[in-house]
């Protein structure tokens, strides 16, 4: 269903009388929409590529022969996790993450304007509000969909140099368990955090890559931060959630963790914020194709 169909149905529509069961069904119908045109689009195909650098990393490590005497890749399960921390946090969540929600967010507004296609659902009797939550929802969805499960591909592929009967182990003893839902739960705050930051980006600059940018130094740079800056870093909150705790080098001003309440709190807050502020823009805002 394109925008356009969109609009006509609701113009052939009977009256609706607006409310909670209303607004559902609006937002259920432009949350497929949109999970389709995130998902499917040729826009998803940066996403596709993103997610599986990681995945082709862990599987060239897992086939790998070994050192020059045969041994494993890994010196042990133990180490194995402790790398698999590293590339998650280095790779996975400051990168692929990163890069892929910007992809995924910044579009959700600016693709519809670039297309000339927001007219759609602005002209439908649609509230601000529906819009900008089902949208957001969509995104969120695929962005989880997708890096989540780039998450687990790695995370099981780190377990193939020591045989399937390790990964059964530690699934029993509920340590792969543990660790693998606490890197699914880093992941879903990283996009939601991210996500709706880059949603209101999209909305708000003509240009997003420029804040794009601005916002990847600050938080590549956030282990240098002050004390005081660390807190407005999001890459901050979520390391601090990692199952095992990582060494960010000899020039890194060493800060405790904030507590885990605190991390997701901090995200969720983030979020509301965020998308309050992109329904403030959508409801101001004014689309004129030729400035584009």
């Amino acid at each position: 269903m394109s925008n356009g169909q969109l609009a006509a149905d609701y113009a052939r529509a009977p009256l609706l009388i607006p409310g909670p069961s209303l607004w559902m069904r609006q937002l259920v119908a432009i949350f497929r929409i949109e999970f389709g045109k995130s998902f499917f689009s040729r826009r998803a195909f940066a996403c596709y590529v993103l997610a599986l650098l990681p995945i082709l990393i862990f599987a060239v490590a897992a086939f790998e022969e070994g050192d020059a005497r045969g041994g494993p890749v890994f010196e042990s399960i133990e180490n194995a996790r402790e790398i698999f921390g590293y590339i998650y946090s280095a790779l996975i969540l400051g990168t692929v993450v990163f890069l892929g929600s910007a992809s995924i967010f910044t579009t959700l507004f600016r693709g519809e304007i670039l297309d000339r296609s927001i007219h759609y659902y602005l002209l439908t009797p649609v509230r601000r509000e529906v819009l900008v939550t089902a949208k957001y929802l969509a995104g969120l969805s695929c962005g989880f969909v997708l890096f989540g499960l780039c998450t687990i591909i790695c995370f099981v592929l780190l377990y193939l140099p020591f045989g399937m009967g390790q990964l059964v182990s530690d699934l029993t003893s509920g340590i792969a368990t543990q660790q693998l839902g606490q890197y699914l739960g880093i992941t879903l705050l990283a996009c939601m955090g991210y996500g709706s930051v880059f949603m209101a980006t999209g909305l708000l600059f003509r240009n997003p890559l420029i804040p794009i940018v601005l916002i990847a130094g600050w938080e590549t740079t956030h282990f240098i931060l002050p004390p005081a800056l660390k807190i407005f870093s999001i890459i901050y909150h979520l390391k601090g959630l990692l199952p095992i705790p990582m060494d960010e080098g000899p020039l890194a001003v060493i800060v405790a963790p904030p507590p885990v309440w605190v991390s997701i709190f901090g995200m969720i807050g983030l979020c509301l914020l965020t998308v309050t502020a992109t329904i403030f823009l959508l409801k101001h805002l004014e689309v004129k194709y030729t400035d584009e």
